[in-house]
């Protein structure tokens, strides 16, 4: 069985469209979907409700955070109602440990709600596991969901000098081939919009960290399970259409600007520690810029966190 989290925090028209998009995977009936919603304003929870409500009044089942701990009757779907923001490796997490409970789980895909899923993106990332057993974590062929020609990437590269990112692939267009030998050596992360994880690996290498709040989740999950041994995949002919950063884009929020700059310490503190003088010294200079926008506030928090 797969067991499908999709995370909600105050989007419910993406969440919506989503599961909408999900109802019509090849091999749904085997299939669970679990919407983790992340403490949204009350508007947005009760929307998302409505919806499986009028739709799914028979099939789904709406639990709290605290009775999710030992709820383990089998439905189609699932409503579970975060008591706090838990970021993205928290909420996600409040899904996984769900899915864990269940014997029959053996794959978790965690699905960005800003994504739409084409029929057979699930087939292909399962596929890719039958070829190779060692594979912990695979991701799918990202397609800009504005221009569903332009692909946004298939896997990322991290900078350790300086823990910047960079997403490769966004050359192709959707129904180029590739050679997913030569990407998956090339790349150190997939995209965490959708990364379907073994349930070997998540119990071998755990939960995603929690310390990150939002963004790097995935880097370092992948960091992680290439330690312990598994392979990290790309299932090229898995199409899900993304509506790249519509979760954190409302302008470019403060937090969001934050934890991506934040985040760059703490990966390196946990992976390339004799990296951290360099990162320190690239974060100087993002200050320098924001103070040059008169962005003060933003500038002398990343100071207060690096010192």
């Amino acid at each position: 069985m797969n067991y499908i989290i999709v995370l909600n925090w105050n989007s419910e028209r993406e969440t919506i469209k989503c599961v909408e998009s999900l109802r019509n995977l090849d091999n749904f009936s085997n299939c669970r979907v679990i919407v983790v919603d992340n403490n949204s304003h009350k508007k947005s929870y009760d929307s998302i409700l409505e919806y499986f409500i009028l739709n799914y009044e028979n099939e789904f089942i709406e639990i709290g955070e605290k009775e999710a701990v030992s709820y383990n009757i089998d439905h189609n779907l699932y409503l579970i109602r975060n008591e706090g923001n838990y970021g993205y490796a928290g909420g996600n997490n409040i899904g996984i440990k769900f899915a864990l409970k269940f014997e029959s789980m053996s794959y978790v895909w965690i699905l960005n709600n800003d994504t739409i899923v084409q029929t057979n993106s699930l087939k292909f990332m399962l596929h890719k596991f039958l070829e190779n057993n060692n594979y912990g974590v695979v991701g799918s062929r990202l397609v800009q969901l504005e221009n569903k020609s332009n692909v946004q990437g298939v896997g990322g590269i991290i900078n350790s000098w300086l823990c910047t990112t960079k997403e490769i692939g966004s050359d192709l267009k959707i129904n180029d081939a590739i050679n997913e030998k030569e990407f998956e050596e090339k790349i150190d992360y997939v995209i965490g919009a959708s990364l379907l994880i073994s349930r070997d690996c998540l119990e071998t290498v755990g939960l995603l960290c929690e310390d990150y709040f939002l963004y790097y989740e995935e880097i370092d999950y992948c960091n992680r399970a290439k330690s312990k041994g598994f392979l990290i995949g790309i299932a090229s002919k898995s199409v899900v259409f993304h509506a790249h950063g519509a979760s954190t884009n409302k302008g470019k929020s403060l937090i969001a600007d934050y934890y991506s700059v934040r985040n760059r310490i703490l990966i390196t503190r946990k992976f390339y520690p004799n990296k951290l003088i360099f990162v320190k010294l690239s974060i100087f200079l993002v200050c320098f810029n924001r103070m040059k926008r008169f962005q003060f506030s933003r500038a002398f928090k990343y100071l207060k966190f690096m010192f």
